[in-house]
């Protein structure tokens, strides 16, 4: 009888030990998150609790010195417009554009900018070209040969003939007489390419792979780095912000820089998925946590940007797609339409760990074709639900 007794005793010791759950800190934004915790025993701590997060790109140190710096980045994006305000002037007949200038804008070589916001431009040696995938030689490669193209097209044109269509190169004009666009002889604009292309290849590639990199946020976030010179950011915070000058260059958006590069395009899509909101929030977020030393922050809001900024260029794509779709009949837009959409369709590849990679864009672009003239609504809408299914758009995708 002693013996069952005792038996029973061991036994409901060891059920009770087996069935008590581990406890510790479940929350997985807190430091000491414990992954094999059942049970919540409230010691979760939290790094740098109650540091305030700004409502616009304003940081400053203890003194009051701003530390907030991306002139390069703004240098550049001003590069681009200025080069795409060039492109357009071919959009009217008997006007050429020279492809030795395009490729010296590219490379901010042997070419004089007009700098109208002032960025000292004409004394820098910032450029295009060797931040495009790093200066890969394809890609960059490509991008001359398109303005070998654009500059080709154009010198067929004659003043005052604007009769580009299926077949023929040269300027094609709107059903209503409004819009023309300098197209190649299957309704390529070569000017969407490379703008919307060197957004992708240029400035998401520098956000998404460069900037917000382990590369440039494994570095020093302790000390200034040349407070004599004005420099009162940590190299961390710089490159944060770095990452923030290639997206707008305002520090109030989106109540201004609304107005061109990726920047208009999140604003664009603001209404239907919030990219707007959701990639500013991201940023000030993260800038906030580096100042404040929350690493964990700081990786939580890099990775929704990275995440962010690919589903802006996909939907963007879906959005110029769907423009194609209901202009299907009118050559001019049509082509503009596609032309943008395979741009942004093109720049998915290079975004950091791309949710679409080069195969993926491949098929998408195979869809839309290499002849505007001749595409078909199947096509489009097959190209558009590709797209929509990898980045969970589908109930938005038509209304985009």
């Amino acid at each position: 009888m002693k013996k069952q007794t005792l038996f029973l005793m061991l036994a409901g010791a060891m059920f009770i030990v087996s069935c008590k759950k581990k406890e510790g800190c479940t929350d997985p934004t807190a430091t000491n998150y414990d992954a094999e915790a059942e049970t919540d025993n409230g010691t979760c701590n939290y790094p740098e609790e109650g540091y305030a997060i700004p409502t616009t790109y304003a940081f400053t140190d203890a003194s009051g010195n701003s530390t907030v710096s991306y002139t390069g980045q703004l240098q550049r994006k001003e590069m681009l417009a200025e080069m795409t305000d060039y492109m357009k002037t071919a959009n009217t007949s008997g006007t050429a554009v020279d492809a030795q200038t395009l490729k010296n804008m590219f490379a901010n070589s042997g070419y004089t900018w007009m700098d109208a916001p002032g960025l000292d431009m004409n004394n820098t040696t910032k450029q295009l070209k060797d931040k495009c995938v790093g200066g890969d030689v394809g890609i960059t490669n490509q991008f001359e040969a398109w303005m070998d193209s654009i500059a080709m097209v154009s010198s067929m044109t004659t003043v005052g003939m604007d009769n580009g269509g299926p077949g023929v190169a040269g300027v094609v004009v709107s059903n209503d007489g409004t819009k023309k666009y300098l197209c190649n002889t299957d309704g390529i604009e070569y000017t969407q390419l490379i703008e919307k292309g060197l957004m992708g290849a240029v400035f998401l590639y520098q956000i998404t792979e460069v900037y917000l990199g382990d590369g440039k946020m494994n570095v020093d976030n302790s000390t200034a780095v040349d407070p004599s010179a004005g420099k009162y950011y940590t190299e961390m915070e710089h490159h944060w912000d770095e990452a923030f000058g290639y997206f707008t260059d305002s520090v109030n958006f989106p109540l201004s820089g609304t107005d061109r590069h990726w920047a208009k395009y999140a604003w664009g899509r603001e209404p239907l998925i919030n990219s707007a909101s959701n990639i500013i929030d991201a940023f000030l977020a993260g800038r906030a946590a580096i100042s404040n030393n929350d690493m964990t922050e700081r990786d939580a809001q890099r990775a929704i940007l990275r995440y962010e900024m690919q589903r802006l260029s996909a939907a963007t794509a879906i959005h110029y797609i769907n423009s194609g779709l209901s202009n299907i009949t009118d050559d001019a837009l049509l082509n503009h339409a596609l032309s943008e959409a395979w741009a942004f369709i093109y720049s998915l590849q290079f975004a950091n760990n791309p949710i679409m990679g080069t195969t993926e864009v491949n098929t998408a672009l195979g869809l839309l074709g290499t002849d505007l003239y001749n595409v078909n609504t199947t096509d489009l809408n097959a190209a558009k639900d590709q797209i929509s299914a990898a980045f969970g758009l589908d109930s938005v995708k038509d209304i985009l």
